[in-house]
């Protein structure tokens, strides 16, 4: 049985939960609390598929999108203020209560079932985001430019190859669409500010951000095709406010 608590919900952000910072590894384990799901147990989409699925790689070490990405990188080194890298660290952590800033959908405290869903949500996409970014394997700006980038947050020790945040941000507002449409806006803007707050902390390249919006859109598709997925939304819309 899982064990919820108020801040497990990933969004993006976590995107988030809605959010969780799901980039020191694939998505926050000090959130998602696994011990209490199944072990590798698929609840809406399989992740194997994801070590092979046609998606664009990362640009090469020596490429100009490469030079590219490390030119943003050193641009907003440059012109980055206290106040961007403290935004950045906040929303890093992107815990549910720090998403939603009091305007949460559902009530408060959460309802039992909606954090068992976003975790059920959350174990199948951090499965997909490992494999993933196991392919690639793709250094993090300040491994790949030691001396060069310098991040202004905690840096985190996973690959960079897409971002696990620009991920799970963008798959928890698609998620949150589905059950609230009328906030679409809201909740797509959300994941853009965490995606883009990894930049500017220095911890991912551009690229990655898109790549992890890319394959965030491509596994929510996969979402839409679960009859699970499907029947969980239809009882998350008989959860919120009243």
């Amino acid at each position: 049985m899982i064990r919820p608590t108020k801040n497990r919900l990933l969004l993006v952000l976590l995107a988030l939960a809605l959010g969780g910072g799901a980039c020191s590894s694939p998505a926050p384990r000090a959130i998602l609390k696994r011990a209490h799901l199944a072990p590798q147990h698929t609840y809406y989409v399989a992740a194997d598929q994801f070590k092979t699925l046609d998606f664009p790689p990362p640009p090469a070490p020596d490429s100009a999108a490469q030079q590219a990405d490390l030119a943003a990188i050193l641009d907003w080194q440059k012109r980055r203020t206290g106040a961007d890298c403290a935004k950045a660290a906040k929303t890093a952590k992107s815990t549910y209560e720090s998403f939603w800033n009091g305007n949460s959908p559902f009530p408060e405290p959460l309802p039992k079932e909606v954090a068992e869903f976003f975790d059920r949500l959350s174990s199948d996409l951090e499965d997909a985001v490992t494999n993933m970014k196991d392919r690639w394997r793709r250094p993090r700006p300040y491994k790949a430019y030691p001396g060069e980038a310098e991040p202004c947050i905690k840096k985190s020790w996973g690959y960079s190859y897409p971002s696990g945040h620009s991920t799970f941000s963008r798959v928890f507002a698609d998620v949150m669409t589905d059950i609230v449409p009328e906030r679409r806006a809201e909740f797509f803007a959300k994941a853009d500010e965490i995606a883009q707050d990894r930049v500017i902390g220095g911890v991912h390249f551009p690229t990655d951000i898109a790549a992890g919006k890319t394959f965030g859109d491509l596994y929510h598709e996969d979402l839409l095709k679960s009859g699970a997925y499907r029947r969980d939304v239809e009882r998350m819309k008989a959860l919120l406010k009243k």
